[in-house]
């Protein structure tokens, strides 16, 4: 299989159209919607249909945007998208409404559901994940989004495109404002019954176990933090006298890291792969 097929093309009435859906060879009067070049309708017995530029110059960029592209038209023809079931298991269900593009201000949705009273958005991942920026914005809104990873799939046609969205293994869950609650109140019992009170002094706290050296897998020793530090760590908590806090990290210089500080799976903003915390992990260590 060739992961670099331009499946998708804009028409002169400037409509999306499927390979499928236009006449063979230049009478499908169709443009590559990267870089509005001719395209040609290629249908052959033994060939992939697929479409190629007039020109002869295919490119990567080229067939990421058409995968982009029909990535969106299918889950609009669809009508399902991304959901979580009560076993915090993904699943797909039907949506009441489906637009693409959707300009809800400061973001515009790859593809936005109504299903019932919620709003869910989609994005499609073929060549930039959600960032940080993109994040932030989605957290602003406080708008239920998931992401579709098709950056590594191969495909020959629709059905290959669509048997990889609907995959649960390419879905990741960006934001859900009630399982970001639900993951706050699991991370603060967390901290209860494993952390210990650290005072704040002077806005520093003492022993920061996320700065810290560390020899094999036991810490050597911890180093003080800036307050501003603890805000944004995931493994701590902010005592409402707001002159304490209480750190889910280690208090013995002989202690192992537990299992538990590594994995955890707790953040007030979204669920994260243990991938993720143990990146989160070695960039708060060399603070």
């Amino acid at each position: 299989m060739n992961k670099n097929y331009i499946l998708m093309a804009v028409n002169k009435a400037g409509k999306n159209v499927y390979i499928d859906e236009v006449p063979n060879g230049k009478n499908c009067g169709c443009f590559c919607k990267e870089c509005g070049g001719e395209l040609v309708a290629r249908h052959g017995e033994k060939r992939i249909h697929h479409f190629a530029h007039a020109s002869g110059n295919d490119t990567i960029n080229c067939s990421q945007t058409a995968l982009h592209i029909l990535a969106k038209e299918i889950l609009a023809e669809e009508g399902r998208v991304p959901s979580i079931n009560n076993n915090g298991q993904f699943e797909f269900i039907h949506a009441d409404k489906i637009s693409l593009e959707s300009n809800l201000g400061e973001i515009i949705p790859d593809v936005l559901a109504v299903c019932g009273e919620n709003r869910i958005a989609v994005e499609i991942f073929v060549t930039h994940a959600v960032d940080n920026v993109k994040f932030g914005k989605i957290l602003n809104q406080k708008l239920t989004a998931f992401e579709i990873d098709l950056s590594k799939i191969k495909y020959e046609n629709k059905d290959d495109v669509k048997n990889a969205i609907y995959d649960t293994k390419n879905i990741r869950l960006i934001y859900d404002d009630k399982i970001a609650q639900m993951t706050l109140e699991r991370k603060k019992e967390l901290i209860k019954a494993n952390g210990i009170r650290k005072s704040i002094q002077g806005g520093i706290v003492k022993k920061c176990p996320m700065k810290c050296g560390i020899i094999g897998n036991r810490i050597a020793k911890m180093f003080d933090v800036r307050f501003s530090k603890c805000q944004n760590c995931f493994f701590s908590y902010i005592s409402e006298d707001k002159e304490s806090l209480l750190c889910m990290g280690n208090i013995s210089q002989r202690e192992a890291i537990p299992d538990w500080f590594v994995q955890a799976n707790v953040n007030e903003n979204r669920i994260m792969t243990n991938e993720e915390i143990q990146l989160r992990l070695n960039e708060f260590k060399k603070m």
